[in-house]
């Protein structure tokens, strides 16, 4: 059955301006594209049998157990905060946060580059929305002190570490400005849990900057090789969302297998983060001196897991994706407006796994690659 003509219509609007998705199916291939930074995803396949069950439903009815509580509290202090709340995921996580948080009374100054779900978050919240350029902390001290001129509450929100340019907030920083503007500061960790901090519990914790953050974000589907996500802070925010969030109160609770599972990831944090970050910053040292020979000092360089390489133009960075995979190499390009118009780039992800020679083979094939795309 052929779909409605305004369907095709618009679809046949992404084709033409090299916007359309399609799912990848099975690749087989050298993984320079997941986010399992750590390969925990790999040990997390097999878990034990849960040790408790619970009635499918929202937390709110049927499906609460002390299992669920006790957990949610090893992981507040896992991150150095006084409380914790599971989320299904990340995105729903952020959604569930922002969009109860903040009210039409409020204004949210966030940095330009945040997650896609901080902003539908920001959206439904209703609240007055301030773009800051990225990682400026001058404009946000400006736009925070205007901010403050008016009735409602002020939030600042960011990254810790940037998904699509690997970089980190400057968060000390941003905090000072927070509490110079009687702002609220809030931080999604999605792409430092697991990497950056003491046992891999981010950068907030590696900054100790807990008692300065309003609430942050930790989601299991990058590092952690995991899924779901929890919103760490104080008592009063957990209890806050518990009875606002409505991602939260409609949701059906977490099954025990993924109790489970999230109870292994952070016993494998605790006892090998240190050794799986050590190989896997062995990995970025080795790309990060075959990039410099390979293509010079023109390619910026991340101290974390993702590394970008821009080419702008939808059609050249997809070009050179379906080069890299024809090779073996899996690799995904960026497109807007994915990422805005002109910074389109290949996203590079390195992993504790990743050999020499596949670095040795991925940096050889993008010096190929950018000499044959970049005219």
């Amino acid at each position: 059955m052929a779909g409605p003509d305004f369907l095709e219509s618009r679809l046949d609007a992404l084709r033409a301006a090299g916007n359309y998705r399609e799912l990848p199916g099975t690749r087989v291939g050298a993984d320079f594209w997941s986010n399992d930074y750590l390969g925990l995803a790999r040990r997390l396949e097999s878990l034990s049998r849960p040790a408790f069950h619970t009635a499918p439903g929202s937390r709110l009815i049927s499906g609460d157990h002390g299992g669920i509580s006790a957990l949610e509290s090893d992981i507040a202090a896992f991150h150095g905060f006084p409380a914790a709340l599971l989320f299904g995921s990340g995105y729903t996580a952020n959604l569930g946060l922002l969009s109860c948080i903040a009210r039409r009374t409020d204004t949210i100054v966030y940095d330009e580059l945040i997650h896609a779900s901080l902003r539908d978050g920001i959206r439904l919240s209703g609240a007055a929305a301030r773009r800051c350029r990225h990682n400026s902390v001058s404009q946000a001290r400006r736009l925070l002190d205007a901010a403050r001129d008016g009735e409602g509450q002020s939030f600042f929100v960011t990254e810790s570490r940037f998904s699509m340019d690997g970089d980190q907030a400057p968060l000390t920083e941003l905090a000072q400005a927070c509490d110079q503007a009687g702002a609220h500061l809030i931080v999604d960790e999605a792409h430092a849990i697991g990497i950056d901090g003491p046992k891999g519990a981010g950068c907030v914790a590696d900054q100790q900057l807990q008692d300065r953050i309003f609430a942050s974000v930790v989601t299991y589907g990058k590092a952690p090789g995991f899924h779901g996500a929890a919103v760490v802070g104080s008592r009063s925010l957990r209890d806050y969302l518990i009875n606002f969030s409505r991602p939260f109160i409609f949701t059906t609770a977490p099954r025990p297998a993924q109790l489970a599972g999230l109870a292994e990831v952070y016993r494998l944090l605790d006892l090998e983060q240190s050794t799986l970050r050590q190989q896997l910053q062995h990995v970025i040292d080795h790309y990060c001196t075959r990039i410099g020979s390979e293509l010079g000092s023109s390619i910026p360089v991340m101290d974390g897991p993702i590394q970008i390489m821009h080419l702008p133009g939808n059609d050249r960075v997809m070009a050179l994706e379906k080069q890299l995979l024809e090779r073996g190499l899996l690799v995904k390009g960026i497109r807007s407006p994915s990422v805005p118009r002109g910074t389109e780039r290949l996203r590079i992800c390195l992993h504790a796994y990743n050999t020499e020679a596949e670095i040795d083979q991925l940096t050889t094939a993008l010096r190929g690659g950018m000499e044959m795309h970049s005219v």
